[in-house]
């Protein structure tokens, strides 16, 4: 009896590093034990490509193969994680485009790329994608009863220049070995003040904060990326509340706008220690309201979906986010 074994790669197996592009030699990143390594949860990177060509008449209904080209090619795809304040350390300047400062991450007037390589290892493949930045970021996460949404998730589309396959390193780094907090929703806090009016807190079932930076590539007369620009940057704050007579008035019918402060606190859990932190401001929020409805016989919800913007004195997001 002959033995078959028709097993393929498993994505159990597959392990994420990220290095910081080298910008002045565009050499590969080295990999190594020093390399950030992250417990994914999912991804769909890829290097796509285009055939071009064979379309002519040729006096058959078939196209002829070797008439074909391979065209301009890009990285695209996005991955996400589970996140609490050790992930956010590292991708929020990479989202933001803006180096931080101490525990404080907010945006600049000029968005810097600040590539990154990822490597990939799926099981028995490896790849490296070079060159990436973040074209968008979002955070989610929604209230539940034991359910893994309650637990903040964020989800990070990149673009990128090039694919080639390589060697996962033997001097991979370990997986965390300390303690990780990811982020609940219950951790949550969100505060609200209208302009010229005072801060009340609400409570909500669900958000979601996506920053789009909105980026282009460019191949030029290459067949390949050689240059990325943002066409301006979009961020944008979904909350579902309760809908009761306070938000009826504030938030809906006085047309919301004014600061909104969306804060994941160690001190509003008690096994989790305070220093624990990441405080989203948004200084001026503008809403797109949306009317409440009644869906059924269960809880009427009010959903916010409000866009933030740049005042002459405060960035459109500052984040402060600390840990031990």
């Amino acid at each position: 009896m002959t033995c078959i074994d028709t097993c393929g790669s498993q994505g159990v197996y597959t392990s994420m590093l990220v290095e910081e592009s080298d910008l002045v030699d565009c050499d590969p990143a080295d990999f190594g034990a020093s390399s950030e390594r992250y417990e994914i949860l999912s991804e769909s990177i890829r290097f796509t490509d285009t055939l071009l060509g064979g379309n002519g008449l040729t006096g058959t209904i078939d196209k002829i193969g070797n008439h074909t080209r391979h065209g301009a090619r890009i990285v695209v795809g996005q991955f996400s994680l589970e996140v609490g304040p050790y992930e956010l350390t590292n991708w929020l300047p990479r989202i933001l485009g803006n180096s931080a400062s101490g525990t404080t991450f907010t945006t600049d007037e000029t968005f810097d790329l600040r590539p990154f390589d990822i490597m990939l290892k799926r099981d028995q493949g490896t790849v490296t994608y070079r060159r990436c930045s973040v074209n968008s970021a979002t955070l989610t996460s929604t209230a539940s009863i034991g359910g893994a949404e309650q637990v903040m998730r964020l989800t990070l589309e990149v673009m990128g220049y090039e694919e080639h396959d390589d060697t996962y390193p033997g001097s991979a780094p370990s997986l965390p070995s300390e303690s990780r907090l990811y982020w609940l929703l219950g951790d949550g806090k969100l505060e609200m003040t209208p302009t010229g009016g005072s801060l009340t807190e609400y409570y909500f079932d669900a958000f979601s904060l996506r920053i789009d930076n909105n980026l282009t590539p460019k191949t030029r007369n290459f067949l390949s990326v050689t240059c990325v620009q943002t066409n301006g940057r979009t961020i944008r704050l979904r909350v579902r509340t309760p809908y009761t007579s306070s938000s009826h008035t504030n938030l809906y019918i006085n047309d919301f706008k004014g600061q909104g402060v969306l804060s994941f606190l160690g001190s509003k859990n008690p096994e989790v220690p305070s220093t624990y932190s990441t405080v989203i401001t948004l200084p001026e929020l503008r809403q797109t309201r949306i009317t409440p409805n009644t869906a059924g016989r269960g809880e009427i919800p009010l959903s916010l979906d409000l866009e933030a913007y740049r005042t002459s004195s405060a960035e459109p997001i500052t984040i402060t986010n600390a840990h031990p």
